[in-house]
């Protein structure tokens, strides 16, 4: 099922709830539907920002969810390829994969 839109005016608790009963079924845990849908919320308020505004979302949002492959299937890895899942972090009150760059070889 496609990932719901923001409605106009909608609270990002509203919508995160909204958005799992459309989605959760397809993802093997809660967390990961969760940070698809606060990442779709985020994305669509960082549109309606300008300026420095728009830059600092952007870049709170990048360190936020760095590294965790937000459309992930069922069973795949939860990061992008270089990163590897250590356990979870709390990205606004719910948990999310904690994805770590690897070490690079010299």
């Amino acid at each position: 099922m496609p990932i719901p839109k923001p409605k106009a005016g909608e609270q990002q608790n509203d919508y995160v709830g909204r958005c799992m009963s459309a989605i959760a079924d397809e993802y093997d845990t809660n967390e990961q539907a969760v940070a698809i849908c606060i990442s779709t919320y985020q994305r669509g308020e960082m549109s309606k920002f300008s300026g420095q505004s728009k830059i600092n979302a952007m870049l709170r949002f990048n360190h936020d969810f760095k590294g965790i492959n937000l459309l992930a299937e069922s069973g795949d890895d939860p990061c992008w390829s270089g990163y590897t899942q250590y356990g979870t972090k709390d990205v606004d009150g719910r948990q999310v994969p904690n994805c770590i760059p690897d070490e690079k070889e010299n």
